[in-house]
Parts: structure tokens; sequence; C-alpha cells
């Protein structure tokens, strides 16, 4: 494509030629390339073909055309036409043996597709990438769910990790944060009026799996995927089972206690944790008049603790267990999959205090298991916890800790902007950065959101 005159093909038949590897749309690929002015050049129709561009050439003017972006160019020209509006090129567009060259990053971002180099010099392009991500969850080792929240509510999207093409669910009301069952084969999630839903992922489809218009704060699944565990209630007060097949609710605790959170359930169902918090206490003088509004709240014995109950109708007076009795706050609170313990992030109330992880058992011991570094985030995942930590300077750390031994392995070493760690065990590690997600494939960061 792109005829040239004679003068222009000796000149570039000096050029020299070279095929060079990229990561196309996920995928390594050989593309034919030369250098010239500090700027990279690519054949046009080698990076269209891979990239998902069609190309059409009409009076000596090439037109390039990907998912509503539009531009025009002309050989030996150095400006291009990007969407209707002139752009200009260090280079002109150049025809080197019957084959037309354009400036690659230039003609990468103008078709709206994303241009990343990471630390290893690998060169990332991907075409429409997904845009200003708050939140992702794996779905499985191929998939994730991007959540953009928006002024008027929330987007979600399903990502092909690999390709990072996407697809909006379309939900039509407002809804709570999707909870992907352990097979990742669908999500439960609940409206505004309480009622429960399941996104089954292979069709796309949702369907209202109760019609229970009680507030449901928390849903968390069975390890099998089969029934759906909630806190019920404005005050969170009962702990509840559905079974999504038959729409039947069953209440596992209800014991009077309000402010519960922090829902697990172990794998065998058999053992409910949870955290409850007292409310602040109203504090006023007598001598005062009631319409004062001179009063104060005692928050006193208000950190959350945490509880164990143990799911056996043949214990006689079983009540459940509480397990912690400290002055912390606890964050990031997860349970071990057999119930046994209970482990989070201590935070304490002075400043210069670094927050700690720590578990606590079943027996009421703790233990801390991290102190090296300040902890911003914790995870777990196949029974390991990941934590995201202050670094050295203006970077972060990220760290894998063993709960039964309490051994620590530095994995990552992030920039300061990244504000949060996905993991779930058989998924690349992914991080949300500024905005957008990268995943390591292979120790490459690879962006797959813009």
């Amino acid at each position: 494509m792109g005829a040239a005159s004679a003068a222009t093909v000796t000149k570039a038949s000096a050029v020299q030629v070279t095929n060079s590897t990229y990561t196309v749309n996920g995928i390594a690929v050989n593309l034919a390339t030369f250098f010239e002015k500090g700027r990279t050049l690519v054949s046009l129709r080698d990076l269209s073909t891979k990239l998902g561009v069609k190309l059409q050439a009409t009076k000596g003017v090439i037109t390039a055309t990907l998912k509503g972006h539009t531009v025009e160019l002309t050989a030996n020209s150095t400006l291009i036409k990007v969407d209707g509006a002139e752009q200009k090129l260090t280079v002109p567009v150049k025809s080197v043996k019957g084959v037309t060259y354009v400036e690659l990053k230039t003609f990468v971002q103008a078709l709206g597709g994303q241009f990343a180099k990471d630390a290893s010099g690998t060169i990332w392009i991907d075409a429409d990438l997904l845009g200003n991500v708050d939140r992702i969850q794996w779905v499985d080792s191929a998939k994730f769910i991007a959540t953009q929240e928006t002024e008027t509510g929330r987007l979600d999207y399903l990502v092909d990790a690999q390709t990072a093409s996407y697809e909006q669910l379309r939900i039509l009301e407002e809804i709570s944060d999707f909870v992907i069952a352990p097979n990742g084969a669908k999500a439960a999630y609940t409206n505004n009026a309480g009622e429960v839903f399941v996104i089954d992922f292979a069709t796309k489809l949702s369907t209202k799996v109760s019609e229970d218009t009680s507030i449901k704060p928390e849903l968390v699944w069975s390890s099998d995927s089969s029934i759906i565990y909630f806190l019920q209630g404005d005050k969170g007060s009962v702990v509840a089972k559905l079974d999504p097949a038959t729409g039947t609710i069953s209440k596992v605790l209800e014991d009077k206690v309000d402010y519960k959170a922090n829902l697990d359930v172990s794998a065998d169902g058999k053992t409910v944790t949870y955290t409850v918090t007292k409310p602040g206490a109203v504090v006023a003088d007598a001598n005062l008049p009631v319409e004062s509004d001179d009063v104060a709240i005692d928050m006193k014995g208000t950190e959350p603790q945490i509880f164990a109950y143990t799911v056996d109708p043949s214990i006689k007076d079983n009540k459940p267990a509480q397990l912690s009795t400290t002055a912390d706050d606890k964050v990031f609170i997860h349970a071990a999959a057999d119930g046994s313990s209970v482990g989070y992030v201590s935070v304490s109330s002075e400043d210069e205090v670094k927050s700690t992880l720590v578990i606590v058992s079943n027996d009421k011991t703790s233990k801390t298991l991290f102190t090296e570094k300040d902890v911003y985030q914790a995870v777990v995942s196949g029974g390991k916890w990941y934590l995201l930590t202050e670094g050295n300077g203006s970077n972060q750390f990220v760290y894998e800790v063993d709960p039964a031994t309490g051994a620590a392995k530095q994995l990552y070493t992030l920039s300061d902007t990244v504000s949060e760690i996905i993991v779930k065990s058989g998924s690349p590690f992914a991080v949300v950065n500024e905005g957008r997600v990268f995943l390591d494939i292979n120790g490459q960061w690879k962006p797959t959101t813009k």
C-alpha cells in the first residue's frame, strides 16, 4: 500500500527494517519497524491486522478505523487527521518497498488505544481499554468485574484479562456490590428493596431468587456456591441463609445483639464469625434543660469485637463466643476457611503507631503476625495473607504472610499511587493504580484498563 515516488523509495530503501516483538491485545507478535528521528515507525498493515483496525485506501488517502475512531493518512505527509482534526507527525508517513509505515505510538493513541512500556522494557499495545476503574473483583483466572463509580450510580463491566475486551453488565437499578460465588459462575447482589438477585456470567442474565425485602447489609456464599448467608435487618441483628434454588430463608442465629458486621462462614458451614460494634452512649448534664444541644457521645467500649458461633442445634444453650476484648480498631477482617481463627489489621488511635496484622483463635489467644511495616490493606487468598504496606519513600510494598508460621515474604515494590491490590488464588496478581488496572503476567505488569 502507499505508492511513492522513485526519489522517496530510493531514500527510504536505506532504512533498516527489523522485526520487533510487542504485546498486542495480550498476545506477543512481531511487527516490522524502523527507527527515525527518535520515533519508531511500524508497518501499518502489520499493526492494523493485529490490533483489529479496518483499512481502506481511496485516491491516495488511507483511512484507518477502530471502534468509533478514524485516522486518515497520506504517504509522505507529516499531517494526519484524527477524528477529523489535523495532527502533526515528527516523521512523515513513509513507504518502504511498497509497505506503508507510520509513527507507532501516535497511531495507536490516535485510534484510542493504549501504549505502555513496563519495567522490563516490554511494550504493551491495547485497543479500546476500559477507563477510570474504581475497583475490580476476580470472577475466575480469566475474567474480572471492573466497577466505575459515576455521578448517577455505578457501571459494572465483565473484562477478559488476556484480551482486555469488556462487556457492560446490564443492571437496570441501583444495587449492592456483586458477591462472586466461589465457583466463578455467578454472583449475588441486592437492590434497594432488599430483594436478592443472582447473575449468571455465562448468559449475563439476572434472576430474582428472593422477594424478601428485609435489609441485607452483607451477602456471603457458601464454599460450594449453593447457599447465600447474610445479615438481616437495619441493625444487622440476625444471621440468616437463603437457598437461591427455592427462595427459602432460614435463621442461623438470632441472639438479639445488634450491629453485627464482617460476616464470614467456614468452608463446612459449621462456624459463623462476625464483629459486633456497640453504639456510643449519649451523655448529658442533668442540670441542663432537655432542649439544650449541649450533649456528648461516650465512645468508650465501642470498638468492634470478634465473635464466633458454632452452628449446632444439639448444643444446649448455644451462644456465640466473644474472641476479642481489645480496644484497637479492627479492619480488613477475614476468618480462616476452617473457622479456627479470625485475622484483622489492628489500627491504633495513636497516629505514630503502625497498623499490624493480628490473628485471634477460637480459644481466644491472640498473636501479632506482621509488624515490619505500616499495613494499608490486607487480603486473604489461598490460605495466605497479602498486605499492601508502607515502603521506602515514594513506594509501597506487598508482602505474603503465612498465618501458620508468621513468615513474611516481600513480593512487590509498587508506586505509592497504587490504591488497591486484588488477589484470588489461581488468578494473576492485580493492582488498581490511578483508575487503571495492571496484572502481573509472568513478572511483567500488563495494563488492562486505561
